[in-house]
């Protein structure tokens, strides 16, 4: 520890790039020791609060660990902090889990899993926190609108700096689901329960003795049926967001079987769109600044998301709502 803080990350064996990590670098590294962890270096975030979000996150890590759900949170490194600032740097420290990340571009959409996943978000939003900690953090269940955004505008301006193949179908596409998330939002908002924000394959470690849950920087406040809906297209769709309708349902399944409150509401897969929307239009102002960077990329991909569930929402609501 003493030489971290003296040399800096420099301190820390190159290791081995793990896969994901929109945001951040995240790395397995072997110790002096010989000990494995896995170190997060948290990347720039668009405001002053990301190490306050990352304890936030951490805390329900940890809350939801004494509640029998399989999560991982980080380690307290000094005065119970999870994070470790050196210098202008803030790590993460984790333990290391042998065992298979799971990822939908790499791995069979299965079923089976999709319903242990259904069954693992159940749990989660079952769990009870107080409610100061979200203040304190500015923690939403949902994210902005976007009504407001000039999508055409954006999208032309996105077409002259990067090269965007975006068009003005897309941009009438991106203004009808703002439209559309801006009707339901009101009535959404109305239900919370704690969440982990990201429960996708690609935080599902499965290993000799079941599931490990990673990856909790977006916990906090969510609504229960959005997340659902987010995680049944996340786990049930390929990498070009191709649904695959029995994995949909099992995730659902999963879900509701443990005894949820009430039938699923629909509108919450105009949540998912709302996610989706918010997401595009973070790397969408990014990619005007940074056009070498992956954010034009996360755009396109998103915005072809949003077609694929616009092309299958009738089918979507319908399983939805029927599902047992």
């Amino acid at each position: 520890m003493a030489e971290l803080r003296r040399r800096g990350p420099a301190a820390l064996p190159p290791g081995e790039r793990l896969t994901g990590g929109f945001l951040h670098d995240v790395r397995r590294v072997v110790l002096a020791d010989g000990s494995r962890v896995v170190v997060k270096r948290i990347g720039r975030r668009s405001d002053a609060s990301g190490a306050r979000r990352f304890r936030l996150g951490e805390s329900v890590a940890r809350a939801a660990l004494r509640s029998s759900v399989p999560a991982v949170p980080a380690y307290f490194i000094e005065a119970g902090d999870p994070v470790l600032r050196v210098g202008d740097t803030e790590l993460l420290i984790y333990p290391n889990i042998p065992g298979t990340v799971l990822s939908t571009a790499e791995h069979a959409i299965d079923p089976a899993l999709c319903r242990r996943a259904g069954e693992l978000l159940f749990r989660i939003h079952r769990m009870r926190l107080p409610g100061r900690p979200f203040v304190a953090a500015g923690e939403t269940p949902l994210w902005d609108t976007t009504v407001d955004v000039p999508w055409a505008r954006l999208i032309r301006a996105l077409r002259r700096r990067t090269g965007s193949r975006l068009t003005a179908a897309d941009a009438t596409l991106l203004t009808h689901w703002s439209e559309a998330y801006a009707a339901v939002l009101p009535r959404l908002s109305q239900r919370v329960s704690v969440g982990h924000g990201d429960l996708a394959p690609r935080n599902v470690i499965v290993h000799e003795q079941g599931d490990a849950v990673i990856d909790w920087e977006h916990a906090g406040l969510t609504e229960p049926w959005t997340e659902l809906a987010v995680l049944a297209l996340d786990w049930s769709s390929n990498a070009r967001g191709r649904l695959h309708g029995p994995a949909f349902r099992a995730a659902l399944h999963g879900y509701v079987r443990n005894g949820s409150a009430g039938p699923p509401d629909a509108d919450a897969l105009v949540g998912r769109a709302g996610r989706l929307l918010a997401w595009s239009l973070y790397n969408a102002q990014l990619a005007l600044r940074d056009v070498s960077g992956p954010h034009l990329e996360r755009v396109e991909t998103t915005v072809q998301l949003l077609h694929v569930q616009a092309e299958s929402m009738v089918e979507l609501t319908e399983w939805f709502i029927q599902v047992p």
